[in-house]
């Protein structure tokens, strides 16, 4: 039986466990290579951690992906504050068969849970964030990089997120650019904030 998988928006929590270094939705459902995430983080008190982690994904994947170098997306779709999307395309180019494991008789919506199933991971750590300052890197079975992102969330998004108790949601992409110095001055106005907060 397959459990419904579900994504969500954009900037709901991670529902991995804190301690998690090996990621698979559906284990022992289809064989997998380890493919090794290492990206950074933003607590609520506005510090900064950088992970590590594995994520098994559907085997051949790395096959079909091709080198990239760090702010070329390759096999990563995008990173969210909860995790990562992997391309759900390239499961196509290697014949995965969602409907080997959910059955023949399955629904077109079982199908694609699947698929999001074994692309898509929620990732440890807390608040995931990508930008140039703080990439992520995603690395196949053989240490290539073959993913990346860095245009997620910003650190200033994660900042200004927790300090607003929520009601700030953006990337600051377009600000980081922009206005270089307005960001950073930003950053760590809002880090000395959330560092004063979580000692009230």
């Amino acid at each position: 039986m397959v459990v419904p998988f579900r994504i969500g928006d954009i900037f709901r929590p991670s529902r991995a466990a804190p301690d998690a270094r090996v990621l698979n939705n559906m284990p022992g459902c289809y064989p997998v290579e380890d493919w090794y995430a290492c990206y950074w983080t933003v607590s609520e008190d506005g510090t900064l951690r950088e992970y590590a982690v594995t994520l098994q994904l559907p085997q051949g994947y790395a096959a079909v992906c091709e080198p990239v170098r760090v702010g070329q997306a390759g096999c990563v779709l995008r990173v969210r504050r909860w995790g990562v999307s992997c391309r759900i395309s390239i499961l196509e180019a290697i014949a995965f068969d969602p409907a080997a494991i959910a059955g023949p008789d399955a629904s077109d919506e079982a199908l694609m849970e699947i698929c999001f199933a074994a692309t898509q991971f929620d990732l440890p750590g807390g608040f995931v964030i990508a930008d140039p300052d703080y990439p992520f890197l995603l690395f196949d079975p053989k240490g290539t990089l073959k993913g990346s992102s860095v245009d997620g969330i910003s650190l200033l998004g994660a900042l200004a997120f927790f300090a607003s108790g929520g009601r700030v949601a953006s990337d600051f992409q377009r600000l980081r650019r922009e206005a270089p110095s307005l960001y950073r001055r930003a950053v760590a106005e809002l880090t000395d904030l959330l560092k004063a907060l979580s000692q009230m």
